[in-house]
C-alpha cells in the first residue's frame, strides 16, 4: 500500500503509515479545492488494481479522510484529528470512499 501511495504522489510529497493499516499523507502547497480529486487519486491508486500475493490477488479498498491545514497557526495535533474524524465518517458512510473535514 505503502508503494503505491508513494507512486500517486509528487516528489515533494510526504505518505507515512501511522500504524496498523492507516497511513498519513502531506500535500505541502496543494491548491484550495484540490482535496477531493487528490483524496480520490489515492483511494484509486490503492484499489485500482489487486495485489499479487501467493495466495491469488488480493482486493482492497481505502477509506480516505482529508483535511486541510486552516491556517499556519493550526496545531498539527488538531488536524490530524480533523482528518482522523472524516477518515471515520468514511468508513460509517460504507467504506471505499473519500471524506473531507469541515
Amino acid at each position: 500500500v505503502g508503494v503505491r501511495l508513494r507512486e500517486a504522489l509528487r516528489p515533494q510529497d510526504l505518505a507515512v503509515r501511522l500504524g496498523g493499516e492507516e497511513f498519513a499523507v502531506i500535500w505541502p502547497g496543494a491548491d484550495a479545492g484540490s482535496e477531493a480529486p487528490l483524496g480520490e487519486r489515492l483511494r484509486g491508486a490503492v484499489g485500482g488494481r489487486p495485489f499479487d500475493t501467493p495466495a491469488g490477488p488480493l482486493v482492497v479498498t481505502a477509506s480516505i479522510g482529508v483535511a486541510r491545514a486552516q491556517g499556519p497557526d493550526e496545531a498539527p495535533e488538531a488536524l490530524f484529528s480533523r482528518a482522523d474524524a472524516a477518515l471515520y465518517e468514511a468508513k460509517r458512510a460504507g467504506r471505499d470512499r473519500v471524506v473531507l473535514a469541515p
